[in-house]
């Protein structure tokens, strides 16, 4: 059974989530690993992980991500390559068999600023070509055979 909030109900622990990347075009998932991830980096900055050069790194393996989040390891291993294609993420290599370093990264300012994002003005379906890309090709193939072999020849009174 769920209890109201009252004036004093102390909030339950919860996982940050920065209002920036509410307007990222990142998967939910990505989001929310994301969250998990910044929760993670909080705890090595408190815990004074820091590299040579002073930025805060965490460790978090790809299989402990997945049972936080429960989804697969496929599915974790997307969301990160989303992140890191967002340079929200960077991910340096430690060696053979040890698990990557990790550094949470945040976007620059003009990223940030609601100004920036928006509805668009335009009404309706937008005309012109896709923006997505190329479409990918048909993949018909034509068949140059004689097509002069599907002549039937019937008399009359004959029937298909």
């Amino acid at each position: 059974m769920s209890n109201y909030m009252y004036q004093h109900t102390r909030i339950p622990s919860f996982l940050p989530m920065p209002r920036f990347l509410i307007s990222m075009h990142v998967s939910n998932t990505a989001k929310l690993l994301y969250s998990l991830m910044l929760g993670r980096a909080q705890l090595s900055q408190s815990n004074a992980w820091v590299d040579g050069n002073g930025r805060v790194y965490f460790v978090y393996t790809i299989q402990q991500m997945a049972e936080d989040m429960e989804k697969s390891a496929t599915t974790i291993k997307d969301a990160m390559k989303e992140l890191v294609a967002a340079h929200l993420l960077e991910k340096v290599p430690q060696g053979r068999g040890r698990p990557n370093r990790l550094y949470i990264l945040f976007p620059e300012e003009k990223v940030c600023r609601k100004s920036d994002v928006g509805n668009s003005t335009e009404v309706g379906w937008k005309t012109g070509s896709n923006p997505v890309g190329n479409l990918s090709p048909n993949k018909y193939i034509n068949n140059k055979t004689n097509n002069s072999l599907r002549d039937y020849d019937y008399e009359e009174e004959e029937s298909f």
